[in-house]
């Protein structure tokens, strides 16, 4: 019994040893390779490290060249902004000295109509006065025609008589008529003006451009009054194309304005000086 009992527990330590054996075995190639696949893994990081920091310091010394280009662009833009606007305020200065000078125009913001009192319904207020060079007489005009004339100045501003009051007169002619015909426009209503001490026998056609003269010298030559709507027939006068009976002596008539004086923003004043 006893022997039994020996013998099976120097088969079991056996077995056991022959495990731990085993085990060994299998274990001391990969142990002893460790230290060389652990040098071969740091040693392949170690330049994988490098050779993606060498990379990316590349890139990064190209992108650093790329930024100085785009600075150094950017600045030649900026060089170019700066002489612009250094020619943009030298033109405007220019631009101002010319407006000054005589027979140039000054644009003006209009700043309310009716000037300083509620019934003066045929005068504007402009934002420009004896500050800017505006004198009183001024011719007053925006590119389709005749405004008015300036008849006030403060510092700051100033009031426009327009041609739609009836005591402002207007020496104007038929535009391209031959022989010239000429007349007398002055106010009559908000739209329209009346057109007298025209020669009789003159004719005009209905829509006829009426330009400023420039005779008497309060306005300058050339600028658009009004076209020609008709002829009125007083003392037997006919209408029409303006023929007249014998005892009419001057004709008159009517025109409509070429400017649309409740729609001013911006007009422009003729330096006198």
């Amino acid at each position: 019994m006893r022997q039994n009992a020996k013998s099976t527990v120097t088969v079991i330590a056996a077995a056991v040893l022959g495990v731990l054996v085993v085990a060994f075995f299998r274990a001391a190639p990969v142990e002893a390779a460790w230290p060389v696949e652990n040098a071969k893994s740091s040693f392949v990081r170690k330049i994988a490290s490098r050779w993606h920091g060498l990379w990316h310091g590349v890139e990064a010394a190209a992108e650093n060249v790329r930024l100085r280009r785009d600075v150094a662009a950017l600045e030649m833009v900026r060089h170019d902004n700066e002489r612009l606007a250094a020619d943009n305020d030298r033109m405007r200065r220019d631009l101002r000295f010319a407006a000054r000078e005589p027979g140039m125009w000054e644009a003006a913001e209009v700043l309310s109509s009716g000037g300083g009192a509620a019934t003066a319904r045929n005068t504007i207020r402009i934002a420009k006065g004896s500050f800017d060079g505006v004198e009183a007489g001024a011719a007053v005009a925006v590119p389709s025609g005749l405004v008015g004339r300036v008849v006030s100045v403060t510092p700051h501003t100033a009031d426009v008589l327009l041609v739609t009051d009836p005591t402002l007169q207007v020496s104007c002619r038929v535009s391209g008529s031959r022989p010239a015909v000429y007349g007398i426009a002055n106010g009559e209503s908000d739209s329209s003006l009346a057109l007298k001490h025209v020669r009789a026998g003159s004719k005009i056609d209905a829509g006829a451009m009426l330009e400023t003269s420039g005779m008497g010298g309060v306005f300058p030559d050339g600028i658009t009054v009004g076209f020609f709507e008709g002829f009125s027939a007083p003392n037997g006068a006919r209408g029409g194309n303006g023929a007249a009976d014998g005892a009419a002596l001057e004709l008159e008539g009517r025109l409509r304005t070429a400017v649309d004086m409740s729609l001013l923003e911006d007009v422009f004043i003729r330096m006198i000086k």
